[in-house]
């Protein structure tokens, strides 16, 4: 229909990094790395029936891992100003959304770009601030109409005039997410040019002709190329027009054969392309011919304002095309709070879609859906739909060995929803303390607050490791991170990305012990050295390591590292709605902002209580504490005004350090973290002071010092 209205135990057996005790070997009495997890007095347990599994062990090296993970982070500004939250009400036209766009449907692929095509930025893909504060379901108004910009008008213009100029036997159509989000009334710079008789490459070169003739600015055009066995049945160019970022697509039909699960595709209608779309919310084209909106599934524009995520076709039939569209569903679903169709939630736990799931769609592919549901309003209720379309497995664990996913608990994705969910109550209580709800989306930056999510849902895989394939156990075999592991070769993000999560996880565990205390445990003096020293190693994640240290205290979160088990009462609880207290003046929570995807309605007692009532409320009564020493935690910080200290240099250079001391090589390092130590100690000492200090402790140090062995 064209409308032209303007309408366990667990398992892994593994133990945490530092531990003193193996399942393969026994550390080296010797080694330098174990006091380190000694002071923090713990004790790691370890299942009985994964004593003797071979795959599994633990290893030192906890100091170095945290040294590691800072440096790599160090070497990538905090203020780079791509990865920083925007609203799409601020950005600028010319910035492309972090989202993949509705042509591309997150291809993973490389563009091949010519000329001078720069390459596009990243931003947030997060709906507008005020309505993610206000936790408001923006759905179209009845007679809504798309109003162009003045930007998008002279685009527009300057496309029908290539057609006219050329003669061109072709309808344009911005196809997809921009009418959409016209329609509900939001801003989009993502447009995608859908062509009925020519391919995209071909009208990108008329377009650079045509600017070329009169004088303007012309880009390289880039290219994605399609790649059906990867379920990317669309070639689109990629250009940019009046510094406007460009799609061009062809329209396109698909014929099976009997003898092949790949289409062969065919230049095709509008009405064949809509049908092949994702969603019915993202077939809606605006004909920029006729200046209407058409919605040829007749689905579209009732599914937008009733707020509904719907397939044109079955679902069952879409997720086999592309089954990508699974996690597409999930991400518009939380994105914008919309219900789910009955009939996606069925398709979504069929075997074949989600054995397709994993054997055709690139991971990279996957790693974007992933990280659009992470920069969204509601990255809570995304991850809440993918663990109750049991896609755990499928999306995270598909790096691990057998070894390791054989003895993990059935139950593991709840308890990492679990987890995930008291960061959720954490960072709930702390905005009503503060009488501000927008620290998450306002004070993070996107990377910061992918990264913290993240830590939190696989807060219960952290310490573990696995023994790497082709390597048997020795002095040299190698073993793999879990939680690294998940993030660089499941998710396929960058390594960046995956040193910030585990050194969030790492760091969150000593300030767990260090500032944040331990239930029932006397909280050790916070001094300025401690805290000091913290700060140094997490540099600008350090923020995100203690909160984390306080959700890792909350009840019911486990690291499985450690060989904790997961708690039954957890597991239920994550089954049904979010315990996090409501945000003042608002709905919903930080990352639950949409009550509609939050799906979950638990067993209720006679009296209609929610039978489970008791526990959300000890959650909630747990976050409650524990924000509340991480306000006493950051307070105390700025107070010792050590924000920023890992810009501290040592207040002596080398050459009087060696001048001073006589010393040479690697015991120099040692030197200098001593006089660092000083520092934190004497803020408002000088030069004369730490040479005296110096002078004092230098020659017991370079007496004792033992040079570790190569290699160690």
């Amino acid at each position: 229909m064209s409308c032209c209205t303007a309408a366990t135990r667990t398992a892994f057996g593994l133990l945490r990094r530092g531990s003193n005790l193996s399942l393969s070997h026994t550390a080296s009495a010797g080694s330098s790395r174990l006091p380190a997890v000694a002071r923090r007095g713990r004790a790691s347990r370890v299942p009985a029936a994964f004593r003797n599994a071979p795959a599994f062990t633990s290893r030192g090296g906890l100091v170095s891992l945290h040294r590691r993970h800072a440096e790599v982070l160090a070497r990538s500004s905090r203020n780079n100003p791509v990865s920083r939250a925007v609203s799409s009400v601020a950005s600028p036209p010319s910035q492309r959304d972090a989202s993949v766009s509705d042509a591309e449907e997150a291809s993973g692929a490389e563009i091949s770009r010519g000329g001078d095509g720069p390459v596009r930025p990243e931003y947030c893909d997060i709906s507008e601030e005020e309505d993610v504060q206000k936790r408001r379901i923006v759905v179209m108004e009845p007679g809504a109409t798309v109003v162009c910009t003045a930007e998008e008008e002279k685009i527009f213009g300057t496309l029908l005039d290539v057609v006219k100029r050329y003669e061109l036997p072709v309808t344009l159509r911005v196809a997809g997410g921009w009418v959409r989000d016209k329609l509900l009334g939001k801003h989009s710079s993502d447009i995608d040019i859908a062509l009925d008789t020519m391919m995209g490459e071909e009208f990108a070169a008329k377009v650079n002709e045509y600017l070329q003739e009169k004088g303007e600015e012309t880009h390289g055009v880039g290219v994605i190329q399609s790649n059906p066995d990867q379920s990317k049945h669309l070639e689109t160019a990629t250009m940019r027009v009046h510094g406007q970022w460009l799609d061009l697509v062809n329209l396109r039909s698909e014929e099976y054969t009997e003898a092949s699960r790949i289409p062969e595709m065919k230049f095709g209608s509008a009405t064949d392309d809509a049908y092949r779309r994702d969603l019915t919310i993202n077939s809606l084209f605006y004909n920029i011919n006729l200046r209407c909106v058409e919605d040829f599934t007749g689905m579209g524009l009732k599914d937008l304002q009733d707020g509904v995520v719907r397939t044109p076709l079955p679902p069952r039939t879409t997720f086999l095309d592309d089954p990508l569209r699974i996690l597409r569903s999930v991400r518009f679903a939380s994105r914008f709070g919309f219900s789910l169709d009955d009939a996606i939630v069925h398709a979504a736990t069929d075997a074949e879609v989600q054995e397709k799931l994993l054997s055709k769609v690139s991971r990279e592919r996957v790693g974007k859906e992933v990280q659009g549901m992470l920069r969204g309003p509601s990255p809570g209720d995304a991850l809440s739909l993918l663990c109750r379309f049991n896609l755990f497995d499928t999306v995270f664990a598909t790096s691990f060995p057998e070894t390791l996913t054989s003895r993990l608990p059935p139950t593991v994705a709840w308890g990492c929803l679990h987890s995930m969910r008291s960061l959720d109550a954490v960072l709930s209580s702390l905005a009503n303390s503060r009488g501000d709800a927008s620290f998450f989306t306002k004070e993070l930056t996107c990377e910061e607050r992918e990264w913290l999510v993240l830590a939190a849902f696989l807060a219960p895989l952290e310490g573990g490791e696995f023994q790497a394939l082709g390597h048997p156990a020795g002095k040299k075999t190698k073993f793999i991170p879990v939680v690294h592991t998940v993030v660089k070769e499941a998710l396929k993000w960058r390594v960046k990305d995956a040193e910030a999560v585990s050194l969030v996880l790492e760091l969150a565990a000593d300030m767990r012990w260090s500032l944040i205390g331990r239930d029932g445990a006397e909280l050790p003096k916070f001094t300025r050295l401690r805290a000091g020293k913290l700060l140094r190693r997490g540099k600008e994640c350090w923020r995100l390591a203690l909160i984390m240290g306080a959700v890792l205290e909350m009840p019911g979160v486990v690291m499985l590292g450690e060989g904790d088990e997961l708690e039954p009462w957890a597991v239920e609880l994550a089954k049904g709605p979010p315990s996090a207290e409501p945000l003042a003046e608002s709905k919903g929570s930080p990352l639950h902002a949409f009550s509609a995807t939050s799906l979950g309605e638990g067993e209720r007692t006679k009296d209609g209580v929610l039978s489970d009532e008791a526990d959300a409320a000890k959650v909630r009564v747990s976050a409650k504490k524990l924000s509340a020493r991480v306000r006493d935690v950051e307070d105390a910080i700025a107070a010792m005004n050590l924000d920023g200290v890992w810009n501290m240099r040592p207040i002596l250079d080398g050459g009087k350090v060696m001048k001073l001391t006589g010393a040479k090589g690697p015991v120099m390092k040692v030197l200098t973290e001593r006089l660092i130590d000083w520092q934190l100690e004497n803020p408002e000492g000088g030069e004369a002071e730490a040479t005296a200090f110096l002078a004092s402790v230098s020659e017991k140090i370079v007496g004792e010092y033992v040079q570790p062995p190569r290699g160690a």
